[in-house]
């Protein structure tokens, strides 16, 4: 039997044929996978419900970002869609939700100063409250910037300061970071060229301090990611107006050496002066305190790219795992005991009614370390799969590795049969 195989194996037809049905196979593999995949968010962990619904913003990879509220069990409850990328979701009552949002815009309907600046399109960046009952926008700051990648808002704060109503936000794209009032007017601000040195030679549109998070932690200070300075920094601001800058963790300078974060996201401040960070370049999620690692729990075994980690007044860990496209829900034996798929790239997700991390920290929970790692090959096939997304539609890019071998077997058929 065998040796009739190899010599019916020995014809290149035959081979072509073989290659041909090879390829028919492997393609309708993919296409019955993509057909079948669940249709929206749906959980894949369902150990131990959470007791509320949870928000979380989906930047999208093909502007179909929206924010979401799901129930525990895992069922859309509301949905906001008019916007193309959305970043952050924040409670701001029972009726009303905070968004930090971005679209991008036809260079046609962009401001004269963007319409023929070198790059295609605008985008214009708005904080929004909506009153979810009618989905209707009550109140938004917005602004225009050359373009989208890299120049998006990414997150917003709301605070009091004498009975008014701010919102610090940071403006990755002019690497600042700004309070305003109700009244949309300008209260302070801080611009990184106050303090460091813009790279010579990087283009003035440049991805340089990617600034992407903010939160105030006491009167008058605000802590910062500065993500490419893989940096953690807090901002002084005086009542005159005059911000001056601590590094908290990280070089004060720009770096990309990743010697303790590496672009990280959403850093939160948990008890003793404690940040818990999405390390996302690490895969993984830390705690740190004066400069050292406390805790670590992932790897690119376990995450890929996470970008928001909450510690839950319970105990639990609520993670954004944003390339793997799910949020997950860890115990305090660091199990996970509640997982959503949400596809469209989460970028954080709030316990609601907003609880953020006001939880203790790893150490007082006794939650254990773990790391997992994974091989240079699967590594390479989740960031090949991550990128087809932004391409393809995200239950077909799931079927990038059975179609990358159908195409192979495709061109193995051509070959065979022009011999």
């Amino acid at each position: 039997m065998i040796s009739t195989l190899s010599s019916w194996l020995s014809l290149s037809d035959n081979r072509a044929k073989l290659f041909a049905a090879l390829t028919v196979v492997l393609f309708a593999t993919a296409g019955v996978g993509a057909l079948t995949a669940p249709d929206g968010p749906h959980l894949t962990v369902d150990q131990q419900r959470p007791a509320n619904n949870t928000y979380i913003a989906l930047q999208g990879y093909q502007h179909e970002g929206r924010a979401i509220e799901v129930n525990p069990a895992g069922k859309i409850v509301w949905q906001y869609t008019k916007a193309d990328d959305v970043f952050d979701i924040e409670a701001l009552g029972p009726n009303r939700v905070q968004i930090a949002t971005a679209e991008e815009i036809p260079d046609e309907s962009c401001p004269a100063k963007y319409r023929n600046d070198g790059y295609e399109n605008c985008v214009r960046d708005s904080l929004r409250i909506v009153e979810k009952s009618t989905k209707k926008t009550l109140w938004n700051y917005s602004w225009y910037d050359a373009k989208l990648q890299h120049h998006e808002l990414h997150d917003a704060d709301h605070y009091v300061v004498d009975g008014e109503d701010r919102w610090v936000m940071v403006d990755m794209g002019n690497n600042r970071v700004f309070a305003v009032n109700r009244d949309k007017q300008i209260v302070w601000q801080w611009n990184a060229t106050d303090t460091y040195e813009f790279p010579k030679g990087m283009d003035k549109e440049g991805d340089w301090t990617h600034v992407n998070d903010v939160d105030r932690i006491r009167p008058g200070v605000f802590r910062i990611s500065l993500r490419n300075f893989d940096t953690v920094a807090d901002l002084h601001v005086q009542e005159n107006g005059s911000v001056t800058v601590t590094p908290v963790v990280g070089p004060n300078s720009y770096s990309k050496s990743g010697k303790i974060l590496y672009e990280q996201h959403n850093p939160d401040t948990l008890a003793n002066d404690t940040l818990l960070v999405a390390d996302s370049e690490h895969d993984r999620v830390v705690e740190i305190r004066n400069n050292t690692t406390t805790w670590t729990y992932g790897g690119s075994g376990m995450f890929d790219w996470p970008r928001d980690a909450d510690r839950l007044s319970n105990g639990h860990t609520l993670i954004t795992d944003s390339y793997n496209d799910r949020v997950v829900e860890i115990d305090q034996n660091g199990k996970v005991v509640w997982a959503i798929k949400t596809g469209s790239l989460p970028y954080e997700a709030d316990r609601v009614p907003g609880e953020g991390s006001n939880g203790p920290t790893a150490s007082q929970l006794g939650i254990p370390n773990r790391t997992e790692g994974a091989s240079v090959v699967n590594e390479r096939v989740d960031w090949g799969v991550a990128m087809a997304k932004y391409v393809l539609p995200n239950d077909l890019a799931q079927q990038l590795v059975t179609m990358l071998f159908g195409l192979l077997a495709l061109v193995g058929a051509v070959i065979e049969r022009l011999r």
